[in-house]
């Protein structure tokens, strides 16, 4: 843009109410707005009023209302670059009965090169920077900045040598700054200025698009994690706030608005509760830009469910035999089991908490076994039932039976590692074993019968397996004499377990002291370990997962340290494998202890003064408390404070007691440790 050159219809001084035509000239004026502002001078600054906003029109019409000197500015913008040019003029207006003397001065003394804007369309709550260019031919000038508000022009920023400005946005519209700029030895309050427009618009709508809990078992006692998704842009901070409703309609908060969209919370009754979640943007003017809640049934246990009842003889058995009924049962807190015998000689045994049965079989006949279970809080009959048919004839040879299978191991199953089993068993006068394995329910392989009774089996695929035990004599004709399962829970990784936590041995910890922990694992190159750091249950550190096996943390404050060690292997797609916690408390200062009471003199003189000198160990900036006993009355002569001494002065003679008590200063208790002190007051 070329320099422009202002002109005006009459010559200053002019009068006023006369109407003054003021002229914008500029060679190339192709595509360019122009603004015109006057300046009056006001108690401390010079006030700016706008005459006429942008518009394409180069002339404008000023009509001043009171005399005085003005300065007429005008500022042009290429709409094409969005560069800007500012020119301004002095003229004065005297009243009606003075005369023109003072001619128009027409200045053109540009100190403000250019301004850079970083951002001219802008969400509420961004911020925009502003960097002013200043001529090279000035070293030092002084920048003074603007906004135009609801009051007209506000300050932001006075004269200082800083040309940069960060203005944070908090409404909708057009908005504007006025940069004003001097050289410090002017006595003028502006030499220059310039100004620049900018947009800001209305923050995009946020809404939930989910609210859900990822807890599986939703159970009393179980920590329950619901975890809220919204639809925003990553450069935007969303805040949450999270509200619960109990059995009895109680609105409690149980997170203020805050960042983490993840929250967790454990129910001590089973029921119907809700969740309700609010969010807005952190720069919303709203109590919240949405909502949405959840509603969630606590369950006092997980679900009782029979996995297996059988028997570890085989139908049909000899009659006085004893034969023993295994059951597998899942779920529930506290489990009670009831068998009961239908056929010839019948038997219940009632709710019990035993898993085992052994029935004492008396009379040949058909029977069926049956099993009940339910947790002990339940109040019907049962919460899962099975049974099975059994056969009893009359009493031959010792039956045979399963004593124990004995695994290479049962935990820690990889797939694609052999599992060993042997099995110990009696009776019978020749017997075979055959074993069969079973994945997820379906059965995968099976042996022949034969002498051997033992088998190596190597899993495929990771996932659940059962091994039935089949065990035959030689000369029976039944499928099997005896059978029994074992389960192996096979993963496609070695789970991770944490041995040993090896905690510093300190009995006592102060602020300032080192916490240090080391974690002993097998296994150890290929786990991860997560350490959350929580103070008071507050959560203030999150690691995530990590290689390292030792950390030292230096407490800033006191209170409880719970640490929570979350293990999984590298291969683990689930949260973890291996949870533990470990607590620390740790204190301000050591307790206040070994206060004592020290006096100046050795003689204590009645109208003289004596002062009491008080120390102690341990603490906090401990503060002291003072009571002097004076003819059986306790009285307090001086409040807690830094104050280690004092001065008495006793007016009459006799036996006197002083107490101190003292404390560290943050301490909420009346005192730590305290000390007294008879002395006698002589004539």
């Amino acid at each position: 843009m070329r320099k422009m050159i202002l002109t005006f219809d009459k010559k200053s001084p002019s009068k006023v109410d006369e109407d003054i035509s003021i002229k914008a000239i500029c060679e190339e004026n192709d595509n360019l707005e122009y603004k015109f502002f006057q300046g009056a001078q006001g108690e401390r600054n010079l006030v700016w009023k706008q005459i006429r906003d942008f518009s394409g029109e180069n002339e404008c019409i000023w009509k001043p209302k009171e005399p005085g000197e003005y300065m007429l500015m005008v500022q042009a913008v290429d709409n094409s670059s969005g560069s800007t040019e500012t020119i301004r003029a002095t003229y004065e207006i005297k009243g009606i009965e003075e005369k023109d003397s003072i001619e128009c001065k027409n200045t053109v003394n540009k100190l403000i090169k250019n301004v850079i804007i970083d951002k001219t369309s802008l969400i509420v709550g961004e911020k925009i920077n502003l960097e002013v260019l200043a001529s090279e031919e000035e070293e030092v000038l002084l920048y003074r900045f603007w906004i135009n508000g609801k009051q007209g022009w506000e300050p932001l920023k006075d004269y200082s040598t800083e040309n940069k400005l960060t203005y944070t946005t908090t409404e909708v519209g057009d908005g504007e700054v006025l940069i004003e700029c001097k050289r410090p030895s002017s006595s003028d309050n502006v030499d220059d200025f310039t100004t620049v427009r900018f947009k800001v618009k209305e923050q995009p709508i946020i809404e939930i698009n989910s609210f859900v809990c990822m807890t599986e078992n939703i159970l009393v006692g179980e920590e329950l994690v619901f975890k809220v998704g919204v639809n925003y842009e990553k450069s935007r901070t969303i805040l949450y706030k999270f509200l619960k409703v109990d059995l009895n309609g109680r609105i409690s908060c149980i997170q203020d608005y805050s960042t983490k969209n993840i929250v967790s919370i454990s129910e001590k009754e089973k029921g119907k509760y809700k969740i309700l979640c609010c969010v807005r943007d952190i720069f919303s003017n709203k109590a919240y830009d949405d909502r949405a809640a959840i509603i969630y049934v606590v369950k006092p246990y997980e679900e009782i469910k029979i996995r297996s009842f059988s028997s570890e003889l085989s139908s049909p058995q000899l009659s006085g035999n004893t034969i023993p009924f295994k059951t597998s049962v899942i779920g529930g807190n506290e489990i009670l089991y009831r068998y009961i015998v239908e056929g010839p000689v019948a038997e219940d045994t009632g709710y019990i908490r035993s898993r085992n049965f052994n029935w004492e079989s008396k009379i040949e006949g058909d029977y069926k076994v049956i099993l009940m279970a339910k947790d002990i809080s339940f109040e019907g009959d049962y919460e899962d039932i099975s049974g099975l048919n059994f056969k009893i004839e009359k009493k031959g040879e010792k039956p045979v039976r399963i004593i124990e299978i004995n695994p290479s191991k049962t935990r820690g199953c990889i797939k694609g590692e052999p599992i060993n089993l042997k099995v110990k068993a009696e009776g019978g006068t020749d017997l075979k074993y055959s074993f069969i394995v079973y994945k997820d329910g379906v059965e995968k392989e099976r042996s022949n019968y034969g002498v051997t009774n033992w088998v190596n089996f190597t899993p495929e695929d990771s996932g659940e397996y059962q091994v039935e035990v089949r065990i035959i004599d030689k000369y029976s004709s039944r499928e099997y004499d005896a059978h029994d399962y074992i389960f192996f829970k096979v993963k496609d990784y070695e789970q991770a377990e944490i041995d040993y936590v090896l905690l510093q041995g300190k009995e006592y910890y102060l602020v300032g002291d080192t916490i240090e922990f080391e974690i002993i694992a097998q296994n150890t190159k290929n786990i991860l370990l997560r350490y959350v750091t929580k103070i008071n249950g507050h959560e203030i550190e999150d690691t995530g997962f990590i290689k390292n096996k030792y950390i030292k943390v230096k407490p800033k404050c006191s209170g409880k340290y719970t640490f929570e060690i979350y293990a999984k292997n590298i291969l683990c797609k689930e949260d973890y494998d291996v949870k533990k916690e470990i607590s620390v408390y740790v204190n301000e200062a050591t307790p206040v202890t070994n206060t004592k009471i020290n006096i100046d003199r050795d003689k204590i003189i009645e109208g003289q003064e004596v002062t009491f000198e008080v120390s102690s160990e341990g603490g906090k900036e401990v503060c002291y408390e003072f009571y002097i006993m004076e003819k059986g009355n306790w009285v307090r002569v001086q409040n807690y404070s830094r104050k280690n001494y004092y001065t008495f002065l006793p007016f009459t003679s006799g036996n006197y007691r002083i107490l101190v008590l003292s404390k560290s200063y943050y301490k909420k208790v009346n005192y730590e440790d305290y000390a007294d002190l008879e002395f006698e007051v002589r004539t």
